[in-house]
């Protein structure tokens, strides 16, 4: 799964998002990535890694995606 392919399906599903996505090793298996989206509002961290992490199911089943570090955070949080 490449960057781009991880970056739009994250905006797949928070279609308000903002997303960074950062590669941690080069080998697409450890990913690091910024969500900004109001969907977060109302919601605790761990709810939020959740959403984020719901988007790889099938990834992190099959171990294409090894790691994925999560920051997801509402416009506001951002600024």
């Amino acid at each position: 799964m490449t960057i781009d392919q991880i970056k739009q399906r994250i905006l797949d599903t928070f279609t308000d998002g903002y997303v960074e996505v950062t590669d941690l090793t080069g080998t697409s298996d450890h990913i690091q990535v910024l969500v900004v989206s109001n969907k977060f509002s109302g919601q605790g961290r761990l709810q939020r890694q959740r959403m984020v992490m719901d988007v790889f199911q099938p990834e992190l089943k099959t171990g294409e995606v090894h790691a994925l570090t999560i920051r997801a955070i509402t416009p506001l949080e951002k600024n």
